[in-house]
């Protein structure tokens, strides 16, 4: 039996035992709060994983967007709501690892003991994506504009101050050094950003693969390198960063869904056992493929998914002390 077969297995069997336990839990729809404007990497994530977990329970999952923050309003907002299983967030690395780890002001919430973790739903790389007209054809002629007098023109976007994207980028500037004098122009989500750069707004910047997809598809912005360790397997012909001498540029966001801490653990069991049900479904799987994702196939729990949160915090807190870089309240 392959791994797919078992989580197939898994999750019907989990699921067959799981509403008794949960006493008729879903009874009505669920919200999945998501933290950016419509349209980017963690909006699709929601959808996509909401839509199976829906299959699953036979309940609506409902997404209601809560942008602003880098999704870090959002997570505030859900912490104080009841934890009763009809409100969870997804989140990414952005809210539950990068602001809690280097915003100087502090976060509303503690990521780790706030919320019940409740599934890994996939990653995604990153990609450094330039406008149609941009004049490098590569990441390296990219790089050497860069480090020109021409620099101070070339702006850079990102979903928003202390993003993923955003810290990427200044990983990035902190490599290539003190000559590039890009200016950051933040946005509200990886949409309008990638958006930016496909109307010559702004000349560059580094998205979600989720979130720039269909706009390099569409021809709209130019894919120069991802930062996942091996290249993409829906854009093969992109290289990796590691690959081109840049290997500290290796991220990948992690699109996790959580709950308000003291979810009842039967609420909690049959909410995870849905969505690895739900990841475990070929035809979503490949959705989440076309859309610049990977649906999360390994060690998939409540207790697994909070470790990943654990290893992140300390990951970005490690890349603050080592880099020095902040965000500043």
């Amino acid at each position: 039996m392959n791994r797919r077969e078992w989580l197939l297995g898994f999750g019907a069997a989990a699921l067959a035992a799981g509403p008794a336990a949960a006493q008729g839990f879903p009874d009505h729809s669920v919200i999945i709060v998501n933290g950016y404007p419509p349209g980017g990497s963690t909006d699709v994530a929601a959808r996509l994983v909401g839509d199976g977990m829906s299959r699953q329970l036979g309940k609506p999952f409902v997404i209601e967007t809560r942008p602003g923050a880098s999704g870090t309003a959002a997570a505030a907002w859900v912490k104080r709501q009841s934890p009763d299983g009809y409100t969870l967030l997804l989140s990414e690395s952005s809210s539950f690892a990068i602001w809690p780890a280097m915003y100087t002001e502090g976060v509303k919430y503690d990521p780790l003991a706030d919320f019940d973790w409740v599934a890994t739903v996939c990653t995604a790389p990153m990609v450094f994506i330039v406008s149609p007209d941009f004049p490098a054809k590569s990441l390296p002629e990219a790089l050497d504009l860069l480090v020109s007098e021409k620099s101070g023109d070339l702006n850079y976007s990102s979903s928003g101050a202390g993003s993923i994207p955003h810290i990427a980028a200044e990983l990035l500037r902190s490599k290539i050094g003190p000559k590039n004098v890009s200016r950051h122009i933040p946005y509200r989500g990886g949409a309008p950003a990638v958006q930016s750069i496909s109307r010559g707004e702004t000349a560059w910047g580094i998205a979600s693969l989720g979130s720039a997809a269909g706009m390099i598809q569409g021809g709209l912005v130019r894919a120069l390198a991802v930062t996942s360790p091996s290249r993409f397997p829906v854009y093969p012909d992109i290289p990796t960063f590691g690959e081109l001498g840049l290997k500290d540029i290796e991220l990948n966001i992690y699109y996790l869904v959580h709950a308000p801490a003291g979810l009842p653990a039967d609420v909690l069991d049959l909410l995870n056992k849905s969505a690895v049900a739900a990841l475990a479904e070929p035809t979503t799987r490949e959705r989440f493929l076309n859309a610049g994702m990977q649906a999360w196939d390994q060690e998939n729990t409540s207790a697994s998914t909070k470790a990943i949160v654990a290893t992140e915090l300390g990951r970005f807190k490690d890349v603050a002390n080592r880099t020095g870089i902040r965000i500043l309240g």
